[in-house]
């Protein structure tokens, strides 16, 4: 099923990004084709994201337990979030405590997953002010990761916060606007599933703060790069089958133009 619904999707998305580059556009059809991106974009996270509910609901959802480089993925997520906070005008600080480690054994894909998840809301809900993240070890519980995620935005009211963490709730008007969609629910489930929780505290207009509590399974850098190693030989293996995919998309853009010139009315 996975197969099925993101390949077709994907090559949608590949194409349109292709036809974005063609030099005859207008304005009007390069937006046309912003909202296919956008939409196609959107449609694909929400497949994802409703494959992981039923991966996770049947049991079937397994961890990918390896050694990574903690410090660099936190490199890279105050990178990519810090984009989008520059972009409303708010600031986005990320504190580490001096004994917040670099190399940790786990699913860095799945955890990277719930920083984005958690960040990405608190930016896109946070309309004054900023969202600050801060990095240390659990003080109450021994080899216990603590990441929190603080916001000054609109808070969530106690009536809310009792399903908040259910999938696509809709949430009072007092509260943040509109609907949340499955990603508090997998965020926490992934969390769960690690040995660890989040716990959301807030109060309306007081912005709300998320708590993660994850165990911690310490690596070093020659684990990390020896698991590197065999990764990169594991994906010289897939190249082929990547570029046998490429290929069939762009003889399928080559059929098309032909059919669908592009032309200035």
């Amino acid at each position: 099923m996975s197969h099925e619904l993101r390949t077709p999707l994907n090559a949608i998305l590949g194409l349109s990004k292709t036809l974005h580059q063609d030099p005859l556009l207008s304005d009007t059809q390069r937006r046309n084709i912003d909202i296919i991106n956008f939409s196609g974009e959107y449609l694909l996270t929400l497949i994802n994201d409703i494959l992981d509910i039923a991966k996770i609901e049947s049991g079937k959802l397994q961890l990918q337990i390896a050694p990574f480089d903690l410090g660099a993925m936190v490199r890279d997520i105050q990178e990519i979030m810090g984009m989008r906070a520059e972009q409303k005008g708010l600031l986005l600080q990320f504190i580490q405590s001096s004994e917040f480690p670099r190399y940790i054994k786990g699913d860095e894909a799945r955890l990277r997953q719930i920083l984005i998840n958690l960040i990405g809301n608190a930016v896109k809900f946070t309309e004054k002010g900023g969202v600050t993240v801060r990095l240390s070890l659990q003080p109450t519980i021994r080899n216990h990761l603590l990441i929190e995620i603080q916001d000054t935005g609109p808070g969530i009211n106690p009536e809310d916060q009792k399903h908040i963490f259910l999938p696509f709730v809709q949430l009072a008007k007092d509260s943040v606007k509109g609907r949340t969609g499955f990603g508090l629910s997998i965020a926490r489930q992934l969390a769960q599933l690690m040995g660890g929780n989040i716990v959301l505290i807030s109060e309306p207009l007081m912005g709300s703060l998320f708590q993660i509590d994850l165990p911690l399974l310490l690596a070093n850098e020659d684990e990390v790069h020896h698991h590197h190693h065999h990764q990169k030989m594991s994906e010289e293996r897939t190249q082929s089958l990547r570029e046998s995919e490429e290929e069939i998309t762009s003889a399928l853009l080559e059929s098309t133009k032909g059919q669908y010139s592009l032309r200035k009315l």
